[in-house]
């Protein structure tokens, strides 16, 4: 029997996993887009498969790719980098600014890789609270650096899971008062106003006032490139320039790096999905109010909510009935009555029910129109159910 011992503290790291079923209908619990890429961005990377050069190595570190970021973004290509996906970049900036007895300072309820992230880099996780409704409260974090001294503070907005957008004025407010290294991370910040660039929204108007910060964005979700796994980042010359130490050589592929490439350069196709997922939002906003769920603000391609006292004695009263073993107080009852529900259905959504700042919460990634239909037409049934029940 092989005997070994793994290194120290990964067992304290929970493997990531997500609740599913094999032959699922409806896929809207990972916050991809579930449109398609656009025929013409398929046909102009058909056009080059020919003579893509699958024998050789991708440039060392994307230059090319650096090149065209640089161009959009208005910087400098050097202050420019490359990851499979922001969540290698993110992994890595721990490495970088992270280590034994550093402090790295993150918000909660939020993504729950960055603790994994902290931990694997050896570093000391300090989660800091968001406000009740999901926002960052500048002062509050302002504060909690002074006290806890982190080696680099994490801040991601809009806010995944919940989806809140954080107004600019409080990001810089923050930056302006913390001495750590800053990540603002905006994975989902397209979905804020597709009109929107560099302007009034997004950190990346702030690279030339502040130079504490690094700004990370990804091909994953508005631009449809999730299973190609491209993010990128810029910021600081001097924090960049420590990123590039902790990244391999040729660690994004080089077909990865063509699409993104080329979707990048169709900026009116990343316009228009953009106002169509922001269109499906309002109309997904209003159907799930109407049938009595509270929502947090979204400002992404997904919607968090959680059933209003009401309804949530309704539906755990209804699941009771039903015979489902449920525990907890009745939002969360309510909440795994609503996904198994749906999962039952064939359709996943991401469950967070028993997350304990979040109970009885589901996360909703915005579907095509008919798969959006079909997801509030289950709620409105289970929902009419329970009331009737």
């Amino acid at each position: 029997m092989l005997k070994f011992k793994p290194r120290s503290g990964l067992e304290q790291i929970e493997e990531y996993k997500v609740a599913t079923v094999p032959d699922a209908d409806i896929i809207v619990n990972a916050n991809e887009t579930n449109w398609p890429l656009a025929p013409s961005a398929v046909n102009k990377i058909k056009e080059q498969l020919d003579n893509f050069a699958f024998n050789r190595y991708p440039p060392m570190h994307a230059e090319s790719m650096c090149q065209i970021l640089a161009q959009g973004l208005r910087v400098d290509p050097d202050t420019v980098i490359l990851g499979n996906g922001s969540s290698e970049l993110l992994e890595k900036a721990c490495y970088a600014f992270g280590g034994v007895g550093r402090k790295i300072a993150f918000p909660y309820p939020s993504f729950s890789m960055y603790q994994e992230y902290a931990q694997l880099a050896d570093s000391i996780p300090a989660p800091y609270p968001l406000t009740k409704d999901g926002y960052v409260d500048g002062e509050a974090v302002i504060e909690f650096c002074r006290k806890e001294k982190p080696a680099l503070l994490i801040i991601c907005n809009p806010n995944n899971p919940t989806g809140n957008y954080t107004p600019l004025a409080v990001m810089e407010k923050i930056l302006a008062n913390v001495e750590c290294p800053v990540i603002m991370d905006e994975a989902y910040m397209e979905f804020v106003d597709p009109e929107d660039k560099l302007g009034r929204f997004s950190t990346l108007s702030l690279l030339n006032e502040y130079d504490n910060f690094l700004c990370f964005r990804t091909f994953s979700k508005a631009y449809g490139l999730a299973g190609l796994r491209v993010g990128y980042g810029t910021g600081s010359p001097v924090l960049i320039k420590v990123m590039q130490k902790v990244l391999l050589p040729y660690h994004v592929n080089a077909f990865s790096l063509l699409a993104a490439q080329i979707v990048y350069q169709e900026p009116e196709l990343l316009k228009s999905r953009v106002s169509m997922i922001i269109d499906e939002r309002n109309k997904m906003n209003k159907a799930l109010t109407e049938l009595g769920f509270r929502l947090y603000p979204s400002s992404t391609n997904f919607i968090m909510f959680l059933p209003s006292e009401e309804l949530a004695f309704s539906l755990a009263k209804y699941g009771i009935r039903q015979g489902y073993k449920l525990e907890g107080g009745n939002e969360v009852m309510a909440g795994a009555v609503v996904f198994s529900q749906l999962l039952g259905a064939k359709i996943l959504v991401r469950d967070f029910t028993r997350h304990p700042a979040l109970p009885g919460a589901i996360r909703l990634s915005l579907g095509t129109a008919d798969e959006n239909e079909k997801i509030a037409a289950l709620l409105k049934e289970i929902c009419t159910s329970a009331r009737e029940a």
